[in-house]
């Protein structure tokens, strides 16, 4: 029995067939989006929901039968200031068996198979029609890849999240007038800006890879062509913190990117002149932002992309979402709803060499229970040492990814999801892909 599951459910089989027809492929390709209903059966989706309420008990002390008065311990599990709902929750086994679903890997295998190249075709010799399917990662196999360890999404209804966020402005206040006058007055103009912030907030119009970079292998730690999530609940209407996105945009990227126009703002300086105040206002224009792999939609000079960003429908509990990450997307501003929207980011990474060392890295931090650090902050006490990169680097580059002494450790110290799942292991880097898989 697992420790935070009341029944440890058998891992999915492989599936005999293939799981996406030609006409989800086909929309996939038009749309760079692709909802998939019914993915997960009834009992897949209860199992998931109750381990995800022991998990949220057991790390942040919160009931979700009683979010009214323990639903601020969330913030605990947020890195992100409750952006889009976002937790910080990792390697539950729960979430770790949907996340190596036999289904839910063979379908991205389909979508890689036919969405992007995959025989190392140069660019210029591909046809315009289908140059948006172009990579610079070179040949892979895609039938071959490996899991990418990702987080959960938990957005209140935004009048509880407001209300919570109130009411811990309201304790933080008391506890502060206990404290010395200067730190009262210091923490008074903060807590006069963020009195009425919800503890959640939508996540924003944005995309999940950088413009400027894109065509490069440098300086990047990963590929991940396809982003997934699968819903465990009903987000049927607009304004119930669902899905949003561009659909489409895929086709227009590269063009975007190469017309994107530089965010430009006017500063004032004032100086004194022959004893006169001058005021003089200056234009300045500078690139386009793009921290790591994330690019906020600006308001202005993407206003047209913004327009694009409407709510995808028809996504049910059991359902699964895939979107190429190229693809502007958000959730939505408000969540109007009653209950939390409750969704599991999980994704795959195609067998490249770049993803081979992430699948390392990866490995080593899962053993360590070590959270990933890529999503969105890198932490200085989680990088990984030169010494340990490079020792990494050399074995893909020997062939012996899957090889080295703490992947041979005792299979009975593994958890249950990966001892029963032979194609577990691989997506994990535990064990080698082989030639015939």
């Amino acid at each position: 029995m697992d420790s935070n599951c009341t029944e440890t459910p058998k891992n999915p089989l492989p599936p005999t067939e293939p799981v996406l027809s030609q006409e989800q492929i086909d929309t996939f390709l038009r749309d760079g989006v692709l909802v998939v209903q019914d993915f997960l059966l009834p009992q897949e989706i209860q199992t998931a929901k109750e381990g995800l309420s022991i998990s949220l008990r057991q790390l942040a002390q919160v009931d979700t039968s009683k979010l009214e008065t323990t639903g601020h311990g969330l913030t605990q599990l947020s890195s992100t200031n409750g952006s889009g709902g976002v937790l910080d929750i990792f390697y539950q086994d729960w979430q770790c068996r949907i996340a190596t679903h036999p289904a839910l890997f063979q379908a991205t295998t389909q979508l890689w198979k036919a969405a992007y190249c995959h025989q190392g075709e140069p660019k210029q010799k591909i046809a315009q029609e289908e140059a948006y399917k172009w990579h610079p990662h070179g040949a892979f196999d895609p039938h071959k890849g490996y899991c990418y360890m990702d987080r959960v999404g938990f957005r209140l209804p935004t009048e509880l999240a407001t209300k919570l966020g109130q009411d811990l402005a309201s304790t933080t206040k008391e506890t502060e007038t206990q404290t010395t006058s200067t730190a009262t007055a210091t923490t008074a103009k903060n807590k006069k800006r963020n009195k009425s912030v919800a503890i959640q907030r939508s996540l924003t119009p944005h995309l999940d890879c950088c413009p400027d970079t894109f065509e490069s292998t440098h300086n990047k730690s990963k590929w991940r062509p396809i982003q997934c999530f699968l819903s465990l609940t009903d987000t049927l209407q607009p304004n119930h913190g669902g899905f949003e996105a561009a659909k489409g945009f895929h086709r227009d990227f590269e063009q975007w990117a190469k017309d994107r126009p530089p965010t430009e703002y006017t500063v004032q300086q004032k100086q004194q002149i022959k004893g006169k105040r001058v005021v003089s206002k200056q234009h300045v224009s500078i690139p386009a932002p793009c921290i790591g792999e994330y690019t906020h939609m600006r308001p202005k000079e993407d206003t047209t992309v913004m327009q694009r960003v409407q709510h995808v429908p028809h996504v049910q509990a059991g359902s699964v979402v895939f979107f190429d990450n190229r693809i502007p997307h958000a959730n939505a501003y408000r969540h109007d709803g009653t209950l939390p929207r409750i969704v599991l980011y999980c994704s795959f990474l195609p067998d490249v060499p770049l993803n081979r060392i992430y699948a390392q890295e990866q490995l080593q931090k899962f053993r360590r229970n070590i959270p990933p650090n890529d999503q969105w902050i890198q932490s200085q006490s989680q990088s990984q040492s030169n010494e340990d990169q490079q020792q990494l680097q050399d074995n893909v580059q020997d062939g012996d990814v899957a090889r080295n002494d703490d992947n041979h450790r005792d299979q009975e110290s593994l958890p249950s999801w990966l001892t029963d799942s032979p194609l577990a292991r691989k997506l994990m880097a535990i064990e080698p892909w082989g030639e015939g898989d």
